[in-house]
C-alpha cells in the first residue's frame, strides 16, 4: 500500500502478515486477538466464502485458521484449523476458548458454541452448543468480573431489524457446561428519527449489529454499530444498558450517542493501568473532492458508485481513541492507512500487551474490493498510553 510521505504517518509505520489469502472466491472475515499467560499471542482468522456464493455453500467451505505467535507478532506459525463461520477467543485461567458459530443454510450463522484449548489452540476440545438459533458477532469487547463473563451477539432472526442480545457465562465451575450461561432478551432496532434520515436512501435499510460490551464503573453496557445506510451522518452508535440480577438478564436501547467510526464495526477494550476504555474504528472521510479524486482511477469506479450510494463505508482510515466512560472520545491517532478506496484496514481487535497495544485487522492489500479481504494483518503500537492526555483531574487538597 502506498503513503504519502508528505502527510503524517501513522502510529504503525510497518506490519507483518498473519495470514494471506490469494483465493479470490473466499475472503478474510473479521480476525480475533488474544495474549496468552506466557505472552504469546493467537490469532483467530475465518475465512469464507464471498458473497456471490449460494449460503448453502458456507456450510462447508468456512474455514477458521489458528495462529500463534512467540516474537511479539513479528511471524506466525498456524497451529490448528477449525470448520466455522466465525470465532471470538477469549483467555480464562491460562485456558483458551472460542465462541464459534456454524455456517447457515437459512441464515449466515447457526447456533452459538464454545470449545476450549488447553495447548494455546493446537488442539481443541468437542464443542459445546450453548444456545440454538441464528447468531452473529465477531471480536467485539467483553467483559470478566466476578467470575462472569458477558458478550453480546446479533439475533439474526429479525432480520434488518436484528438486535443486539446478551450471553453470559458463569466461569466459577466449568463453562464447557451449557448450564453455567444464559441469554438476555433481544432489542431489535428502534429505528431513526425522520430527520436523520435521508430521502435520497429510502429504500435502503439501517440497522444495528456486532455489539461491544463494556463495564462502565460496574455499570454494565452494550455499544453496538448503527449501520448508516439511510441517515444523513455517519460516526453514531446505540447505547443499551443491561442489567443483571443473578438470574435475568435485562437489556434496554437507552439512546443513540456519538462514536468515532460508529457506522462499522468497532471495538472497545479496558486498560486496567490508563483506567481507560480504549477504541479501534474507521473514521470516514465524506468529501465530494475525495471521491472525486479516485475516479480517476477507472479499476476503482464501480467500488467508488457503491461506496456514495451506500455512504460511511470508508475503510481505509483505522483509527485509535480512548475515553473515561465509553461515550466521549479523544482521537489518539491513526493506526494504519490504505492507499485506495478499495482497499481497507478494519475490523480490528486490539490487545494489551505490556506498554503496547497489539492489533489484528482484517485488511483489503489486493483483494475484490474494500470489504472482501485477502489479509489478516498485525499492527503494534508502541507505549500507547504516551498518546492519551490526562483526563483525570487533580486531586484538590
Amino acid at each position: 500500500m502506498t503513503k504519502d510521505t508528505s502527510s503524517a504517518a501513522p502510529l504503525t509505520t510497518d506490519y507483518s502478515i498473519v495470514i494471506h489469502n490469494p483465493d479470490r472466491e473466499r475472503y478474510v472475515e473479521g480476525s480475533g486477538l488474544v495474549r496468552m499467560d506466557n505472552g504469546d499471542l493467537v490469532a483467530v482468522v475465518p475465512i469464507v466464502p464471498r458473497r456471490d456464493w449460494s449460503i448453502e455453500r458456507r456450510v462447508t467451505q468456512s474455514l477458521t485458521h489458528i495462529l500463534r505467535s512467540n516474537d511479539g507478532g513479528i511471524t506466525w506459525q498456524p497451529v490448528s484449523q477449525l470448520p466455522y463461520y466465525s470465532a471470538c477467543p477469549w483467555v480464562y485461567q491460562a485456558k483458551l476458548y472460542l465462541f464459534v458459530n456454524k455456517g447457515g443454510t437459512e441464515y449466515r450463522n447457526d447456533d452459538l458454541l464454545l470449545l476450549c484449548s488447553d495447548d494455546s489452540g493446537t488442539t481443541w476440545s468437542e464443542p459445546t452448543t450453548l444456545f440454538k438459533g441464528h447468531f452473529w458477532n465477531c471480536h467485539t469487547g467483553m467483559v470478566i468480573r466476578e467470575q462472569r463473563i458477558y458478550w453480546a451477539v446479533d439475533d439474526l432472526v429479525f432480520g434488518t431489524k436484528r438486535g443486539p442480545k446478551v450471553v453470559s457465562g458463569d466461569l466459577s465451575g466449568d463453562p464447557m457446561e451449557p448450564t453455567a450461561w444464559r441469554m438476555s432478551n433481544t432489542v431489535p432496532f428502534p429505528g431513526m428519527t425522520e430527520t436523520m434520515l435521508s430521502p435520497q436512501f429510502a429504500g435502503l435499510p439501517s440497522q444495528y449489529l456486532e455489539p461491544n460490551v463494556i463495564d462502565v464503573n460496574g455499570r454494565l453496557r452494550v455499544l453496538a454499530t448503527v449501520k448508516p445506510a439511510r441517515q444523513t451522518t455517519a460516526s453514531l452508535c446505540a447505547v443499551l444498558d443491561l442489567n443483571d440480577d443473578g438470574e435475568k438478564l435485562d437489556l434496554k436501547f437507552v439512546q443513540y450517542s456519538p462514536m468515532p467510526g460508529g457506522q462499522l464495526k468497532f471495538c472497545v477494550i479496558w486498560d486496567e493501568v490508563s483506567r481507560m476504555f480504549w477504541a479501534t474504528a474507521n473514521l470516514v472521510v465524506d468529501s465530494q473532492e475525495v471521491y472525486d479524486w479516485w475516479e480517476t482511477d477507472n479499476t476503482r469506479n464501480q467500488q467508488i458508485g457503491a461506496h456514495k450510494r451506500r455512504g460511511g463505508d470508508d475503510r481505509r482510515f483505522l483509527m485509535l481513541f480512548y475515553g473515561l466512560d465509553g461515550l466521549n472520545w479523544f482521537q489518539a491517532g491513526c493506526v494504519a492507512q490504505a492507499g485506495k478506496l478499495g482497499q481497507s484496514f478494519m475490523y480490528a481487535k486490539p490487545v494489551v500487551d505490556g506498554d503496547d497495544l497489539a492489533i489484528i485487522s482484517r485488511s483489503s492489500v489486493n483483494a475484490p474490493d474494500h470489504h472482501d479481504a485477502d489479509h489478516a494483518t498485525f499492527h503494534r503500537v508502541r507505549n500507547f498510553r504516551r498518546l492519551a492526555l490526562k483526563l483525570y483531574p487533580d486531586t484538590e487538597e
